[in-house]
């Protein structure tokens, strides 16, 4: 070990003392679940907003390009760029609305869906037994404490 001492990761981001234990029981909890999707994620092999764009449509079922471009926060023409790459691996179609031809509409194809599925399953998989072994008083915190969580992080 060198002169210098070494600090844990909570104190390298600078965490407040008090914050230490629950910063850390995140962390082993997201890597609990990342080492399990991780060979899956390079499998798929997508950047991060072809993944994203992947998401809100499979979150939505279908969606216009400027309904896109509005949940991602993003012009249109950069949800053109990201959709041609995804309808090019087979993950999107593109599909004329019936009643205005002027619309087009993305939606998730077989094969889209079958990604979700797998992700969604490795999630399940590890998630579903762990959860069940908690208490349910246990699970009703959790849920709200989790949902506070992502409602602050949201909120920022």
């Amino acid at each position: 070990m060198s002169t210098r001492e070494i600090s844990s990761f909570p104190e390298r981001i600078r965490v407040p003392a008090e914050l230490e234990p629950l910063v850390a029981a995140l962390q082993r909890f997201q890597a609990a679940m990342a080492t399990q999707s991780m060979e899956l994620w390079l499998q798929i092999d997508l950047t991060m907003p072809q993944f994203t764009a992947l998401h809100v449509i499979w979150r939505l079922e279908r969606v216009s390009g400027r309904q896109l471009a509005d949940e991602l926060g993003v012009t249109p023409a950069s949800v053109v760029k990201v959709c041609d790459r995804l309808v090019a691996r087979g993950y999107v179609e593109r599909v004329r609305d019936t009643s205005d031809r002027r619309v087009w509409w993305f939606q998730l194809t077989t094969s889209g869906e079958a990604l979700f599925e797998r992700l969604v399953a490795v999630n399940r998989e590890r998630m579903q037994p762990a959860v069940q072994g908690l208490s349910a008083s246990d699970r009703e915190s959790l849920t709200r404490i989790l949902n506070a969580l992502a409602d602050a992080v949201r909120s920022r």
